[in-house]
């Protein structure tokens, strides 16, 4: 059995800082890339888990479609669930990029039966994901999981294709000679053995509905992040049928094939949202139109969802740091009641209903 190094509790956590592609600082969502193959993990394939007192109407899960009554989360004693645990604790194989890995679950309001994974930027941040951003997506009844990943290799070293940099710290598979990404550091194998782990130490929220025999369950899941981690969400959906995509300042990958290619995940699945302060606005908005996301660019200032069903969002909110400041945290506006003043945006972005 693994070290219990992984707790459960209430309350806030500090928050990473989070960096641009080019290396550059900015508060959010910390830093890191993707990373790569399937591994097995998980108590069942497909859902289900141990049935559950007071579970959220869900019984075992089923393999996909209309008669799938989702994951069998424990709701009778409601509240935020909070883990954090180190790649190397959920797989001995893991050597790189083992900064704290959060994962949320509010059972305090409806499970969706929907897991977002969420990346953070470029580096090698000690806490991954972005807490803050992960606590309002679980608010809203998301499973939430930020694995740590190889994201500090510098994009600029990639050349004509970042996308081979991209796909092998996702999947561990040699798409580029400048970086060497093995399978336990690779994102999918991290997501398989992170459910697995939060499986045996939050069974409360039977995270392995999420995988399928030894690969993630990606039609459930969200993929998504900021920076470095949004054009890394946006290569993952070309090549996995995702549940959807959501890419905070980001993707920035210019001029970069992939962004024009075919994409497994369909195209009115795809949400980007960009800052007019952010330095790299101009390139996201680039990118929103070379990879067909639907309607044009939509300021969300003053307006409400759906924002003429556009899944190009900007703002020009005030705020210290737009890049940042797409996802929740410490440069993301408030309102004079202290709620995000992004909010309906984001509920719009991952939320089939907003």
């Amino acid at each position: 059995m693994l070290a219990p190094r992984a707790f459960v509790l209430l309350g806030a956590l500090a928050f990473a800082a989070c960096s641009d592609d080019s290396g550059s600082g900015g508060a959010g969502a910390g830093a890191a890339d993707s990373g790569g193959g399937p591994a097995a993990g998980g108590s069942h394939a497909g859902g289900g888990g141990a049935s559950s007192a007071g579970g959220g109407g869900a019984g075992p899960g089923g393999a996909g479609g209309a008669t799938d009554p989702g994951p069998d989360v424990d709701t009778s004693d409601p509240q935020l669930y909070e883990t954090m645990f180190a790649a190397d604790q959920a797989d001995q194989d893991a050597s790189i990029a083992l900064g704290q890995q959060p994962a949320y679950l509010d059972t305090r309001v409806p499970p969706l039966g929907l897991l977002v994974v969420y990346l953070h930027g470029a580096g090698a941040p000690s806490t991954c994901g972005s807490p803050e951003h992960e606590k309002v997506l679980a608010g809203m009844g998301f499973h939430v999981f930020g694995p740590c990943y190889s994201s500090d290799y510098g994009v600029g070293n990639c050349g004509d294709d970042i996308e081979g940099c991209r796909l092998e710290a996702f999947e561990g598979v040699d798409h580029h000679s400048f970086i060497d990404i093995a399978p336990p550091d690779s994102i999918e194998t991290r997501i398989v053995k992170g459910l697995a782990y939060l499986q045996e130490h939050n069974p409360e929220g039977d995270w392995t509905y999420f995988l399928e025999g030894e690969s993630p369950r990606w039609e459930k899941i969200v993929v998504s992040g900021i920076s470095h981690g949004a054009s890394s969400s946006g290569v993952i959906g070309h090549v996995r049928s995702a549940h959807r995509v959501v890419m905070l300042s980001g993707p920035y990958d210019v001029g970069q094939a992939w962004l024009t290619k075919p994409s497994i995940t369909a195209a009115d699945r795809f949400y980007g949202f960009s800052h007019t302060a952010d330095d790299q606005h101009e390139g996201h908005l680039a990118a929103f139109e070379s990879m067909g996301l639907s309607g044009e660019p939509m300021s969300i200032d003053g307006a409400s969802p759906p924002y003429g069903g556009s899944h190009r969002l900007v703002t020009s909110a005030a705020t210290g740091d737009g890049h940042s400041s797409t996802q929740a945290g410490g440069a993301s506006p408030k309102d004079g009641t202290g709620q995000y003043v992004f909010l309906p945006a984001w509920r719009e972005m991952y939320l089939d209903d907003p």
